[in-house]
């Protein structure tokens, strides 16, 4: 395992510096002039040539870019070239936590959805839940991030009571599509007494719990975030409308990823054999079927998170996010070169991180892969 965790955190040192230097020699080709961005469009010729010698600009691009890494490896990421021109850490600092929430939160909901969905519909594949998620997932897939949020906006910001309206409707509908899910479904059930039973139960729960939902369904702000300190449940209003839009796509991948895994998985001869014993559904689907399903999900939403930490620039800018994509788009806009490439490194490096933590987790997830 040490040689293991060694091998990944040498690969993960690579892409960082290649990151680095492709991200350093790459904002050098892009057209435009630091200087002119840091001394402003009024300034003089004499400014302007000032301000240059002070950043360098007319060294060598060897010479800045040493500069630049050895300041990286002091842990000094430079200033701002706009006024006030604030130490770029300081600003990572400020964006850096909105846009992790961001991310963690639209993961968190992503998978609390998909995965109690994709695994019902895995054990009840062709009835009337698994074709109405399956649905409801492509429909998913096939809206923007931008549409998605201009949705829930005017549904759950300037209209409170119809978002309450919709949700009750949601809860009918998939209540129903629980309940009757055994309809349709393949291979039949040695006690359909049982099986239907436990599917009224079920979408009796779904729906009670969406109802208690909607009565208590909060008013949400329309932009702006709150931070923690001003109170942790300000702070979930001013943020859970921007990761519920980024977690509709996300919840339609994992939902129709984790139900082909769990399909196969549910045909294995370990599962089959602790249905022969008499086991609990719940611990057929759960403890046995669930664990070795999850790679690909686990995969997937390691990708999507470190995807996430850099590009959740549409959301952001849609409800005024003070995050990490806002940040470096307005210092690309701006040429602010030094804010560019330090919002480049630390994305590189959570991005490494996360999937540092995927391939660990691996071997918790499926002992098979341990033993391997």
């Amino acid at each position: 395992m040490l040689r293991f965790i060694g091998e990944r955190a040498v690969h993960a040192l690579v892409v960082v510096i290649l990151a680095a230097v492709g991200a350093f020699f790459l904002m050098e080709a892009v057209p435009g002039d630091s200087a002119a961005s840091a001394v402003g469009p009024g300034a003089t010729v004499e400014q302007y040539e000032k301000a240059r010698e002070e950043l360098g600009l007319d060294d060598p691009v060897t010479t800045r870019f040493a500069d630049w890494a050895g300041g990286i490896l002091q842990g000094d990421l430079g200033n701002s070239l706009i006024p006030p021109n604030q130490p770029v850490t300081e600003m990572i600092g400020n964006a850096l936590p909105v846009t992790v929430q961001l991310a963690f939160l639209a993961i968190v909901l992503s998978l609390a959805i998909a995965v109690p969905v994709a695994v019902w519909s895995a054990y009840r594949r062709g009835g009337v839940f698994d074709q109405i998620s399956s649905v409801v997932a492509f429909a998913f897939i096939s809206v923007p991030s931008f549409v998605a949020g201009l949705l829930l906006i005017y549904l759950f910001v300037f209209n409170h009571s119809v978002a309450q309206q919709v949700i009750l409707g949601a809860a009918i509908v998939i209540g129903l599509a629980v309940a009757l899910s055994p309809i349709g479904r393949r291979g039949g059930d040695r006690e359909p007494g049982r099986m239907w039973g436990r599917a009224l139960i079920g979408g009796l729960g779904v729906g009670g719990v969406l109802a208690l939902v909607a009565l208590f369904l909060p008013e949400f702000p329309r932009q702006g975030y709150a931070p923690l300190a001003d109170g942790l449940g300000e702070n979930l209003r001013s943020i859970l409308l921007p990761a519920l839009t980024l977690a509709l796509m996300e919840v339609a991948i994992f939902t129709r990823v984790l139900r082909t895994d769990m399909i196969s998985t549910l045909q294995q001869d370990f599962v089959l054999s602790a249905r022969a014993k008499g086991m609990p559904t719940g611990h057929v689907l759960v403890k046995e079927a669930l664990r070795p399903s999850t790679v690909s999900i686990v995969t997937l939403a390691g990708i999507s998170l470190g995807l996430l930490s850099g590009g959740t620039v549409v959301v952001e800018r849609l409800f005024n996010l003070p995050g990490m994509g806002s940040m470096i788009v307005e210092a690309v806009q701006n040429d602010n070169l030094p804010v560019v490439l330090g919002g480049v490194i630390v994305i590189a490096v959570f991005y490494v991180l996360v999937n540092m933590t995927v391939d660990l987790s691996y071997a918790l997830i499926d002992p098979r892969i341990r033993r391997g």
